[in-house]
């Protein structure tokens, strides 16, 4: 019996993590899942149903943030809010945004979509980065400067190999996406927002025709319907759709344009690696991108 009783409570008992690393955002943890082996637990603090552009952690987030071996984070210039709790942790940090050489972008209205206030005088950083665009994982190359700098930062865990192992698959994944696109790399596109400019930029696509720009009045304004008219005008037929774009504005402007629903932030597909989340975007792009009205 006593012997029963010790397999039921191993059964029941949840794995035995030795080490964890909280990352900010979810494309980060799917990095650090491909990396990492079972020992090492990966927690995620930015959930699901949380509002990426107006980042308010729960006391239990905060407490994460303090406790995590390793907190992976984008950096203070675009994650304002984290910056007071990473300064006072007594353990390794890895930012994004400190690598020597991160990819960086200009992003019209980057700072206000993302939350982070202009009233905030110490955070110098994230007003001097106000018009950066805050989706530096979107672009493969920050992300191999993001592996290695983790996996210096905590090599206990590590999977047999990495993050070497790692580094070449995403340089063969950035060539197979790259061919898939090139034959869309003219094709205009339609999107709410532009969260995908990291992502457009390294697989060789045009800029989209981005609405959220374009428009600061409703439906009826004559900015609407001179989009209307230069959406038809350019034939457009395709239109990513974020999850906090405003579909009925869109569908109203693009009536005929094929609507592909993809997540910047992979929220909508948790279970899945970096790499393979990548993918998904590319399938989706190409096919958005090659339907016809």
């Amino acid at each position: 019996m006593r012997c029963l009783g010790l397999i039921v409570l191993l059964l029941f008992a949840g794995p035995a993590w030795s080490q964890t690393i909280v990352a900010s955002v979810e494309p980060l943890a799917k990095l650090l899942r491909s990396l990492y082996g079972p020992e090492v637990e990966v927690v995620t603090l930015l959930q699901a149903n949380q509002n990426p552009h107006q980042l308010a952690l729960s006391p239990r987030q905060v407490m994460q943030v303090r406790d995590a071996d390793l907190l992976v984070w984008l950096g203070a210039g675009v994650e304002a809010p984290l910056a007071p709790l990473v300064a006072r942790r007594n353990r390794p940090s890895v930012a994004l945004l400190e690598q020597p050489t991160v990819e960086r972008r200009e992003g019209e209205h980057a700072h206000h979509e993302h939350g982070h206030e202009h009233d905030h005088p110490d955070h110098s950083d994230a007003h001097h980065n106000a018009s950066l665009d805050p989706h530096l994982w979107l672009s493969i190359k920050n992300m191999q400067l993001l592996a290695q700098a983790v996996a210096n930062a905590m090599p206990g865990g590590l999977l047999q190999g990495q993050p070497e192992v790692w580094l070449q698959q995403a340089d063969a994944t950035r060539v197979t996406l790259r061919q898939q696109l090139a034959p869309h790399g003219n094709t205009d596109w339609l999107s709410y927002h532009h969260p995908w400019g990291y992502f457009s930029e390294t697989m060789g696509l045009a800029e989209p025709v981005q609405v959220s720009v374009q428009l600061d009045a409703g439906p009826g304004s004559r900015r609407f319907v001179a989009l209307a008219e230069e959406i038809r005008d350019r034939e457009l037929h395709c239109m990513i759709v974020e999850p906090e774009a405003r579909v009925n504005m869109l569908e109203r402007l693009c009536p005929e344009c094929q609507a592909v629903a993809l997540d910047p932030l992979g929220r909508d597909q948790p279970s899945l690696h970096y790499l393979p989340w990548l993918n998904t975007l590319g399938e989706g792009f190409a096919r958005c991108l090659q339907a016809r009205g």
